[in-house]
């Protein structure tokens, strides 16, 4: 058998053997993750632990690996080495993460020292080539190679979003990382990216739909982490000078995902790490696809653009990896499977800094101005109700929420939309300041003013609110009792958005 796939062949056999331990151990400690009806839709809590059978496989792998490795080995250790180390340290962050739900600062903190073994170990990059032309980073090249890394591990986190997914999208692209290697003559690289694709294909058996186990956070940036790597060495012209072409055509994918979702939630008001159901395999499948079917597609776009990528390096032909990635994406966005409400977005936020939103500030100055002449809660409710008529919502729903202050709730319904059941929108906002918190809720039904022009409008209108309201909660709790019984509930709605 063929070294490389010897090694494939273990790290399954090995990820085989301990993915049902995890799953067990998980279950005992209680680290799983719980359905909740919104974002987690699965019937039964799923164990979490996925991610350390993903680690010891690979430990074990590339330990039993240097039998394979020949006159490569010492090569071969030095890269396992800053792997083990670096991903070690990855899996227990996500483990804690797990567990306790870090804070996005403390996370991106503990995975910007994560990578800390990586840089250490010399496995950065000082030179780069884009198109032929060579570019000398000098010292900027350990930053740089940092936040490669760092953004690698938070692209695959963000992307863990449907059962096998991860794991997928980590397999088809560490098995094109192999070939790149082996093409590129890095031997010692191509054993790494295939022990990391037999760890996952073993996983994979017991995490495709249905999952009856999670990769959690721990798995999902082991993943990002070493795929980092693998797609820097495995592009390397010499020791320290890197195509750029190689690893940014190869993760187009993942790196696209995460790039929209920052756009996206940067123009809708919400925070980076707010969670939302606007990711790829959320678009496909809204589109009335199945897990396994957004699976395939996903899959097969990550192996087009790792083809991409390793042809063009091959060729030396940077060109063509971009004209494929460029291809991809304008097929994603042309068809609407992904991508085509951020351009919408991005358009229109253009054209609004163009004509400075004249409009949208005289609309907002109404309520505003409203509210400066009658400061009571009961009058900026009713202010923003019509002003909710004027934009066709059709449903307002607030809670007002703190250890310290009573629960305001209130519900509104236009009478002219409400009885329409066709298919609509919903768009939620949440707001926190101190131990308080703050949920607008606005719906409607899909026509022409829907478009994302009219979303922003509202958005900004609900941000004008929901500010104000969760700032000043302690002011405003005797005026709106009489309803604080009302629940938070939003309207079943046929289509998001």
């Amino acid at each position: 058998m063929h070294p490389l796939w010897a090694t494939f062949a273990v790290a399954l056999a090995i990820a085989l053997a301990l993915t049902p331990l995890a799953r067990w151990a998980a279950l005992r400690l209680g680290v799983v993750d719980r359905p909740d009806g919104r974002r987690k839709l699965h019937k039964q809590p799923v164990p979490l632990l996925g991610g350390v059978a993903l680690y010891l496989a690979l430990v074990t792998g590339l330990f039993i690996a240097h039998r394979f490795a020949g006159g490569i080995s010492a090569q071969l250790s030095e890269l396992s080495g800053a792997i083990i180390a670096a991903a070690g340290f990855v899996c227990l962050i996500g483990c804690v993460d797990d567990i306790c739900d870090l804070k996005p600062r403390v996370k991106l903190l503990l995975q910007i020292v994560s990578v800390t073994p990586v840089v250490v170990a010399g496995y950065y990059v000082d030179r780069v080539v884009a198109f032929g032309v060579p570019i000398e980073l000098g010292w900027l090249g350990v930053p740089i190679t940092v936040a490669w890394l760092v953004g690698c591990i938070n692209a695959l986190n963000l992307l863990d979003g449907m059962d096998g997914l991860a794991g997928t999208v980590g397999l088809s692209t560490s098995l094109m990382m192999a070939v790149l290697a082996s093409s590129s003559g890095h031997p010692h690289v191509a054993i790494v990216a295939m022990v990391l694709a037999g760890a996952l294909a073993g996983f994979l058996i017991y995490n495709l739909p249905p999952a009856s186990i999670y990769l959690g956070d721990s798995g999902s940036m082991i993943i990002g982490l070493v795929i980092g790597i693998l797609s820097i060495q495995a592009a390397l012209k010499t020791s320290a000078t890197l195509s750029l072409t190689a690893p940014a055509v190869a993760l187009t994918i993942p790196m696209l995902d995460t790039a929209l979702a920052i756009v996206r939630r940067r123009l809708s008001g919400l925070r980076f790490d707010a969670a939302d159901r606007g990711h790829i395999h959320h678009q496909l499948l809204n589109r009335g696809l199945s897990n396994w079917q957004a699976l395939c597609i996903i899959g097969a776009l990550c192996l087009t653009t790792g083809a991409a990528a390793t042809a063009a390096t091959l060729l030396s032909f940077d060109a063509l990896g971009w004209i494929i990635v460029l291809a991809v994406i304008v097929t994603l966005v042309r068809t609407r499977a992904f991508g085509h409400h951020e351009v919408a977005l991005v358009k229109l936020s253009l054209a609004a800094a163009l004509t400075r939103f004249v409009q949208s500030l005289l609309d907002s100055a109404r309520p505003m101005a409203r509210r400066a002449k009658h400061p009571s809660f009961e009058f900026d409710w009713q202010a923003l109700a019509d002003e909710a008529a004027h934009w066709n919502i059709g449903r307002l729903e607030l809670v007002i929420e703190g250890p310290a202050t009573s629960s305001v709730c209130r519900h509104w319904s236009n009478p002219a939309e409400v009885a329409d059941q066709s298919a609509g929108w919903s768009y939620s906002m949440r707001f926190d300041h101190d131990d308080r918190r703050c949920d607008l809720v606005a719906s409607g039904r899909l026509d022409g003013r829907n478009e994302p022009w009219h979303l922003i409008r509202i958005a900004r209108l609900l941000n004008h609110f929901g500010k104000y309201w969760v700032a000043h909660a302690h002011e405003i709790d005797g005026s709106a009792q009489p309803n604080r019984t009302l629940p938070l509930t939003v309207a079943p709605q046929s289509r998001a958005a």
